[in-house]
């Protein structure tokens, strides 16, 4: 295929199409004369998928079909181009390799612009440039547009494609802004293709106006419930970041249903999940793949996490080429263009830089954005492009809010803000965490050592909710289960990136989380175990005993650590009484969060909280917390201990409604004869704790939060009988180490 000069029927085509005014004459002039002429026969290869991206084509006669090679390597029809439409035109900006094949489907001609040729014209004719991107921006979306609907309803043939197109309208929202809102009369549906939306619904907590249900990125629905039933928004929907969207209407809907049932299909079953995974709290969209990261003083960590946490991503995704890192300079470097990347969005750049970073977004599974040190328009265009905003600070310095993250935060209050903390790199221990989150609010926090990798593939597993997630229930006694688990988990190789618990499985996850290995964990089940080490009775008026012992020893193991700089991110879970809900404690004194999860009513002193709130055991409210560790690890892997029996063995007690004490200890040592056989107090009062948590564990959508729920069959040991550790943790070793087995035979892999 030989190109040549546009003859005058061209000329006189690409004159009405694209260069009528305001595009200046001159500028058209000098267009002209290097824009060449090019005649496909039916069937020719335009460009091919992979080929260098050099040209942009303009349709002058004709039509081209567009085509692209699926995951399992078959080509897929997914666009047509007719006449006055333009192919290839990302080549102009970035130079990239083709994305797609283009074949004639019909005698063609098409006219041909190389890069070079169109900057030289640039250059001379700068605001001539601003009007023609936005003449061939159409395209660009349409490119985006045909991607995501390719994703949502599958390998479309042209004419439902098109239908598709007609009804489904082009919506832009700003990040923060807010789509929808529970409550609000629905009857339309929107697709992302760019961006981040928040779903959120209104909190029955006192503590919280909202509950977040998902985050919906790239080729996710919302909407569809309202527009198929009529009934008013279930959630309010807000964009976490600069977002394009797609709408269409129940009109439309209704009329594509006719004629499009398959594709409509599609969105009806996406409604149907969505009610199914809301009514069983099992919802997992897909996590986050898009991060800003920004600095809170020292710009200088700025470019070592992003290049360690882009290699991890990478790692994650299979491929290190999967991970894309960006920094302005990078940018300008990719595009050959000094300075494009400052383009704000009233430059003649602006629309095309947006596609080309969406289409990497969309080419690579992870995407790390670099901003630069102070608030430049590279900096503002990374928050807008950004799923997650890490905010990057040297552990010890002032934790005063930074030029940066103000305006950030005022301008995008939507967006998910995560600390991360850089300690020295043989720090032992982090420290001085309370300030940073006192002083701002911040959806979770991290803490890292740059030359430690376990610490930035923590990091990186967490932000994009990869996380192997850990939670260990009460059970008394038989919560000695969780060091046999334990055991198992580190021989199988999994890594635990968060843990949590309650009661006994809040002091053994602390314990983990404070890095304590398993001669630690077996010293403290020796603690426990001697009832003189942990039981100090005293007059029964608030408890059976002091609390004195049990406190020492959490004291003793815990110290003064607080939870908030551990390098493991924790939480323990006790039960409020004037509330009457669960407690999540994530700040704080260590010891005294295991203290308060632990205090069984009657037998151990409430704590009082600073707020006077009386806290007992979480055994009360939650024993198994898997919908807490839910929503804090998002996507990831969960995994639970579960040592608490749904069901016990029914023991042959001998009682009747009135029970003499003197008669029951008489009974227990078999004296005089007495057969009295009567239930104990401390059991009683420590299985009556779990009963309401042990019905929950019956339910199967409550079960389904976790990825792998290890029970140990430990019923038959009382719950108070902590002398028998040893065999209880057995127990939970061949247990877990069974439940591990199986898991992976059916293909898991642990995160």
């Amino acid at each position: 295929m030989e190109a040549g000069p546009l003859s005058d029927a061209q000329r006189a085509v690409l004159d009405a199409r694209f260069l009528q005014p305001p595009f200046p004459p001159a500028a058209a002039a000098d267009l002209l004369g290097v824009l060449r002429g090019l005649q496909l026969d039916a069937g020719a290869v335009l460009m091919r998928q992979g080929d260098p991206g050099d040209d942009m084509y303009l349709v002058l006669s004709g039509s081209v079909a567009v085509q692209i090679v699926t995951a399992s390597g078959e080509p897929v029809r997914v666009d047509a181009i007719a006449t006055g439409g333009v192919v290839g035109e990302m080549a102009l900006l970035t130079g990239q390799p083709r994305t797609a094949t283009v074949v004639a489907l019909e005698p063609t001609e098409v006219a041909s612009l190389s890069r070079a040729d169109f900057e030289a014209v640039a250059q001379r004719h700068p605001e001539a440039l601003n009007v023609f991107l936005h003449r061939v921006l159409p395209r660009l979306r349409r490119t985006q547009l045909v991607a995501v609907l390719t994703d949502l309803f599958g390998p479309l043939e042209p004419q439902a494609q098109a239908d598709l197109e007609k009804h489904l309208e082009w919506r832009e929202i700003p990040g923060g802004a807010t789509l929808f809102r529970q409550g609000d009369a629905g009857d339309d549906v929107y697709i992302v293709v760019n961006g981040r939306l928040r779903v959120s619904v209104a909190s029955d907590d006192a503590l919280a106006s909202e509950r977040i249900v998902e985050e919906a990125g790239r080729g996710r629905a919302v909407g569809e419930v309202s527009l198929l039933t009529g009934e008013a928004r279930a959630a309010t929907v807000t964009a976490v970041r600069d977002s394009d969207l797609l709408r269409l209407s129940r009109a439309s809907f209704e009329a594509l249903l006719d004629v499009r049932p398959r594709a409509m299909m599609t969105i009806a079953r996406s409604a149907a999940r969505r009610l199914r995974d809301t009514a069983t709290q099992a919802r997992r969209a897909p996590g986050p793949t898009s991060f800003a990261l920004i600095a809170a003083g020292d710009p200088r960590l700025l470019v070592p996490l992003a290049a360690g946490l882009a290699r991890q991503l990478g790692t994650l995704a299979g491929d290190s080429e999967r991970c894309v890192l960006l920094d302005s300079g990078a940018v300008d470097r990719r595009l050959g263009r000094p300075g494009i990347a400052q383009s704000g969005p009233g430059s003649f750049v602006h629309e095309s830089l947006v596609a080309w970073m969406a289409s990497l977004e969309r080419e690579h599974a992870y995407t790390v954005l670099c901003a630069d040190a102070g608030d430049s328009e590279w900096t503002r265009r990374c928050l807008r492009a950004a799923d997650r905003v890490l905010v990057v600070a040297r552990a010890g310095d002032a934790s005063d809010l930074g030029a940066v993250e103000a305006h950030a935060r005022a301008t995008l209050p939507a967006a998910r803000y995560e600390l991360v903390l850089v300690h020295a790199d043989d720090a032992s221990q982090p420290s001085g965490t309370l300030p940073w989150l006192e002083a701002r609010g911040f959806a979770a926090h991290h803490h890292v050592r740059l030359a430690v990798e376990g610490d930035v593939r923590r990091l990186a597993r967490a932000v994009c909710g990869r996380a192997n997630a850990l939670v260990l229930g009460g059970g008394g006694a038989r919560g000695f289960a969780h060091l046999g688990a334990l055991r198992a988990l580190d021989e199988a190789g999994i890594e635990i990136h968060t843990i949590g618990g309650t009661s006994i499985g809040s002091v053994i996850a602390g314990a983990r989380a404070l890095g304590l290995g398993h001669d630690d964990l077996t010293g403290l089940a020796r603690a426990f175990a001697s009832r003189r080490r942990i039981l100090d009775r005293t007059l029964p008026i608030v408890a059976l005993t002091e609390g004195a012992k049990v406190t020492a020893i959490y004291r003793g193991v815990f110290g003064e650590r607080r939870i908030e700089d551990l390098w493991l991110p924790y939480f323990a879970v006790s039960s409020g009484l004037s509330r009457a809900e669960a407690v999540l404690h994530t700040r704080g004194e260590l010891w005294l969060a295991a203290r308060a999860s632990t205090a069984v009513p009657a037998i151990f002193p409430p704590i009082v909280a600073a707020d006077r709130e009386v806290l007992v055991d979480g055994n009360v409210m939650n024993n198994m917390p898997l919908d807490v560790m839910r929503t804090r690890c998002e996507g990831g892997t969960l995994i639970g201990v579960n040592p608490m029996p749904s069901m016990l063995k029914t023991r042959p007690y001998e009682c009747g409604p009135s029970v003499s004490g003197w008669k029951a200890l008489a009974g227990r040592m078999k004296l005089f004869g007495v057969r009295l056989r009567a239930p104990n107090m401390i059991g009683t009062v420590m299985r009556a704790t779990e009963i309401n948590s042990a019905n929950r564990m019956r339910q199967p959508a409550f079960r389904a939060l976790a990825d792998l729920l290890i029970e140990p069959p430990v019923g038959g040991y009382a719950i108070h009988n902590y002398g028998a550790w040893e065999p209880i943790v057995e127990i939970g070793y061949q247990s877990a180490k069974a439940a591990l087995g199986a898991w992976h035979r059916e293909g898991a892999t642990g995160g």
